[in-house]
């Protein structure tokens, strides 16, 4: 029976009740204190890295507590905050591409509101909070500079609550992805039959990290922010005198299946890896701005987060004419007005983009139930002039130093020869 049984094809039994393993546990970094400084970023600087075992779908970097002393300051609050404490974050593989790579930890936090992995949830956007409070709740102060007014009379604004300190919240850091319907292409394009060889969509993680294949490290690497940051994209405060001072405590967690001998046992692995990342581009002084879609792969979504200086904080997209993704030859794959968008994003997800947030969400299904699925999915090795168009009100130019970072979730191609 066993001989039999090692004869089955890669994730044949995987998620078969006595077969695969499941595991939520912590991982090698845990109760990792950093002292924060005033004026300048501070590196995390762990002593070693996750533990090189079993298949990790994704890890979670939890903020035990973040403290502030700001005897003798004045701080004002950013709107992204305490998300934005992270700076420049990414999740690192020894000889691989990042699955994360971010500017900031707001950028991995909207990431997160759009795609969640445990999947979607009525309380989806609470990022761990209480469900009966509101839309980023753990934000310390200011925090209705982030929760996106309605512009529609019959759509629900939303009201963060605040705290002042010792918050606690969850990164997620992505390894891989669950599709309910994941359709396997080869690289131009191609469908490819599923392993019962047929062409049809199957239940998929995409991909999740074989932590044994020669002894991969990996390691979540970023900066904690200045506490008196230069503006409140730059870090969760900002101060009008004196020099706050602070410190933060963080765990990291893992969830995946424990290895085995038996590939049957565990879960496919495809041409396609996961993957989030934000670039910047400028838009200032500009009454329409074309950013180019700069990566190749599968794009699941889209968003577009801008950030006036002049303000400072998140630009209003009511001063948004037109939203548009298009690709090839001006083919139009979203035509929108930030009311369509948002109507659409609320459909989807049942809660509001934040303030200053555009988004485009290509991997959910229109069923009864949430679907993702990579069928509707931008490819843009296969598509040419992928690009997003915006035009601005004349009367309310976005400032000249003015910037859109754009973040894509997609599938990029990675051989596994």
């Amino acid at each position: 029976m066993q001989a039999a049984q090692a004869q089955m094809p890669p994730g044949a039994v995987f998620g078969v009740p006595g077969y695969t393993q499941t595991l939520e546990q912590y991982d090698a970094i845990t109760g990792f204190s950093t002292t924060l400084a005033a004026a300048s970023q501070t590196a995390f600087n762990p002593p070693g890295s996750f533990q090189k075992t079993d298949v990790i779908f994704w890890w979670e970097l939890v903020v035990n507590t973040f403290t502030l002393s700001a005897v003798g300051t004045t701080p004002v609050w950013s709107p992204y905050a305490p998300y934005n404490l992270f700076q420049n974050l990414q999740l690192k593989m020894q000889g691989k591409y990042l699955p994360l790579e971010v500017l900031s930890g707001v950028d991995a936090a909207i990431f997160q509101l759009i795609r969640p992995m445990r999947g979607q949830a009525a309380y989806s956007d609470l990022m761990g909070a209480n469900p009966f409070s509101v839309f980023m709740n753990s934000n310390p102060a200011g925090a209705t500079a982030f929760a996106q007014a309605t512009l529609a009379p019959n759509l629900p604004a939303t009201t963060p609550a605040i705290t002042a300190t010792g918050f606690t919240w969850t990164m997620e850091l992505p390894g891989s992805l669950w599709f309910d319907e994941y359709w396997d292409l080869a690289r131009n394009g191609r469908l490819m039959p599923n392993s019962n060889g047929i062409v049809a969509p199957v239940g998929a993680f995409v991909s999740p990290q074989y932590m044994g294949g020669g002894e991969r490290v990996v390691l979540p690497k970023f900066n904690f922010a200045a506490l008196a940051a230069a503006n409140s994209d730059q870090g969760p405060i900002t101060v009008a005198s004196g020099s706050p001072a602070g410190a933060v405590s963080v765990d990291t967690r893992r969830v995946g299946v424990y290895g085995s001998q038996n590939v049957a046992e565990l879960p496919p692995v495809f041409n396609w890896q996961y993957r989030r990342h934000s670039y910047e581009y400028p838009i200032g002084n500009q009454n329409q701005a074309t950013i180019p879609i700069q990566d190749y792969g599968q794009v699941l979504s889209i968003f577009v987060r801008i950030y006036d200086p002049g303000i400072p904080g998140p630009y209003p997209i009511t001063n948004v004419l037109k939203c548009q993704v298009l690709y090839g030859s001006n083919l139009l794959k979203f035509d929108d007005v930030p009311y369509t968008m948002q109507k659409r994003f609320l459909d989807q997800h049942g809660f509001l983009p934040p303030n200053g947030v555009l988004i485009w969400d290509m991997a959910i299904k229109k069923n009864n139930t949430p679907v993702v699925s990579n069928a509707g999915a931008l490819n843009t090795l296969t598509n040419a002039n992928c690009k997003i168009f915006l035009q601005f009100n004349n009367a309310s130019l976005p400032t000249s130093q003015a910037y859109a970072v754009v973040g894509l979730e997609y599938l990029p191609y990675v051989s596994q020869s």
